[in-house]
């Protein structure tokens, strides 16, 4: 009662104000804009308009920075389902089934696949958020550093197995991107580790020059040996967004995947990646067509989008109630709520009740205003197909080069793109899988500097990870997952030999 009691009120403080909805408008927009351009990020994104905020009341200035957010999230499925080039490091899963469905003449029932998972992420989340926030965040605070990396040793375990038939090299990528993610100088010892005495290495592989070196410049260098002549992918912008037939079908796999982001984002330092991961295993178990998985299925789809969605919601429950970020665009809002006076804990809703429930509505709100901005804009998104190859595939290049540099405006990262395009193409040749190697590169820093905290506490006792009951669960349901495709095989090699 004291949820609605407090937030009716704000929402329609939000809806009267036509400022404030042009402000979450134009964060949606722009969060489309950066979600779905490579290279760019809404923590990017956040950072560059939280001085922009400066003039305007807190409450309007935290909701345009949540919108913009909430919008990247949606918005880093486009380039995912049009190029195979994910937008954001969390829409890597979309990839896999909205690329295919692409190819295969539907880039638009993707997108309206991923626009309606993205719609239910957001929403499941947001009520998650004015609902249970207090209770999920004390949760999160009872797990320790063996529970996180138990989830990312999870989370590798996953993507390693999701290929049907390939576990061996799928681990084999997993390492690959491990191995990139130790490159710098140890945070600990100060030692040297692969960087072969040059300088600019010392600080490491960033991640996103490795993300758009490893996925994107390898499509664009096989792009570019193929023969495409004047034929274009096809596309049929009439039959946009699914049935409600269809989607009932996906629905469970809906709500069961925005569920696992909720969790994922409340977990600091986990976010979209992880979530999205773990929701599009869950989805390819439960479902009765299995080998559509990975061909262009809309379940993957669903459920990658859903949950990434989904984190958004569940990383702001600890920034808002212990003043713990979810994730980096939540450490980025953190800033921003502090410069305007605002300071997440426990108190937060004591001392700043009235402006902290407009800024829920306003998320509401945002996730609202996904829907018209994703179908008024997808017909236009969609037209990228119509560009010839011959100057799309340059384009794109020079893109990747230019976002790439403006990360940080170090040429080297753009050295570092090339060399790891290189190392990916070559991967590709062979077939061994790129998407394995890329969450090792973004979970191997999380993996080790939880690992080694985990084994500071326990004085190098590693039977922590088996004596703390969430450590040890997780664990056995990694092993699960990285055995039982195995087993499964075997018996049914067993029952086809017995026929």
């Amino acid at each position: 009662m004291d949820v609605f009691t407090n937030l009716l009120p704000a929402l329609g403080d939000v809806l009267t104000n036509p400022w404030g909805l042009v402000l979450i408008l134009f964060g949606v927009i722009v969060g489309f804009i950066f979600g779905a351009t490579p290279g760019l990020t809404a923590t990017m994104g956040v950072a560059l308009f939280i001085p922009l905020t400066f003039p305007l009341p807190a409450d309007l200035a935290i909701a345009t920075m949540m919108a913009l957010y909430c919008g990247s999230m949606a918005g880093g499925a486009i380039p995912a389902i049009l190029l195979n080039i994910p937008g954001t490091p969390s829409a890597v899963v979309t990839t896999l089934d909205g690329y295919p469905m692409a190819r295969n003449g539907q880039a638009a029932k993707a997108y309206g696949w991923a626009l309606i998972a993205s719609i239910v992420g957001g929403l499941v989340s947001w009520v998650v958020l004015v609902t249970l926030a207090p209770a999920l965040a004390q949760l999160a605070l009872k797990l320790g550093p063996a529970e996180y990396a138990a989830t990312a040793f999870l989370a590798m375990t996953i993507i390693a197995s999701i290929v049907p038939g390939q576990l061996l090299k799928g681990a084999l990528a997993v390492v690959i991107g491990l191995g990139l993610s130790v490159v710098g100088l140890d945070q600990i010892t100060g030692e040297d580790r692969w960087t072969f005495g040059t300088l600019e290495l010392m600080r490491g592989i960033e991640m996103m020059p490795a993300l758009i070196g490893l996925l994107v410049v390898p499509e664009l260098l096989a792009s570019m040996f193929q023969r495409h002549g004047t034929a274009r992918l096809p596309y049929d912008l009439g039959n946009f967004l699914p049935s409600v037939r269809e989607w009932s079908a996906q629905a469970v796999n809906n709500f069961r995947s925005a569920l696992i982001g909720v969790a994922i984002g409340i977990v600091p330092a986990l976010g979209g990646s992880v979530g999205s991961l773990i929701a599009y295993d869950q989805a390819k178990r439960m479902d009765k067509d299995k080998a559509l998985y990975g061909k262009g299925a809309p379940g993957g789809i669903v459920a990658s989008e859903a949950a990434n969605n989904g984190v958004t919601g569940g990383a702001l429950i600890p920034l808002l109630t212990l003043g713990i970020p979810g994730d980096t665009v939540t450490a980025m809002l953190l800033g921003g709520l502090t410069i305007h006076g605002l300071q997440p804990g426990p108190r937060l809703f004591e001392t700043s009740g009235p402006i902290v429930w407009n800024i829920l509505a306003a998320v509401l709100v945002a996730n609202l205003l996904i829907i018209a901005v994703g179908m008024f804009g997808f017909r236009f998104f969609v037209r990228v197909l119509d560009v010839p190859r011959h100057l799309l595939i340059p384009a794109l290049f020079v893109l990747a080069a230019v976002g790439t540099y403006a990360l940080s405006n170090q040429v080297f990262d753009v050295v570092i793109m090339l060399v790891l395009g290189a190392v990916g193409f070559l991967m590709m040749l062979a077939s061994i899988p790129v998407y394995p190697a890329v969450i090792g590169v973004i979970l191997g820093p999380l993996l080790e500097s939880e690992l080694r905290r985990a084994l500071v506490i326990s004085g190098g006792d590693w039977s922590t990870f088996v004596t703390r009951p969430g450590a040890a669960t997780i664990l056995a349901v990694a092993l699960l997952a990285l055995s039982l495709p195995n087993l499964l095989a075997r018996l049914k090699h067993k029952r086809g030999a017995a026929d």
